[in-house]
């Protein structure tokens, strides 16, 4: 993962204000997969952001930290 300009064939994602750019290659694993979710999580043993691929189909949050 790189902080760089925009390229011509990026797709940019806006949500709720925050814009991610996604280049091709990984934009085409993302809609293959099913998307992507990005959470955060605060634990005793682990803590940052987590980023899982695939829609949670058993979690309406988002996320599976909530699941279970």
């Amino acid at each position: 993962m790189a902080l760089d300009e925009p390229k011509d064939d990026d797709v940019v994602v806006d949500n709720n204000g925050i814009k991610f750019l996604i280049d091709g290659q990984t934009s085409d694993i993302l809609r293959q997969s099913g998307g992507l979710s990005i959470d955060y999580v605060n634990e005793s043993y682990r803590k940052g952001y987590m980023l899982t691929l695939g829609a949670s189909k058993d979690c309406s949050s988002g996320g599976c930290s909530g699941c279970g």
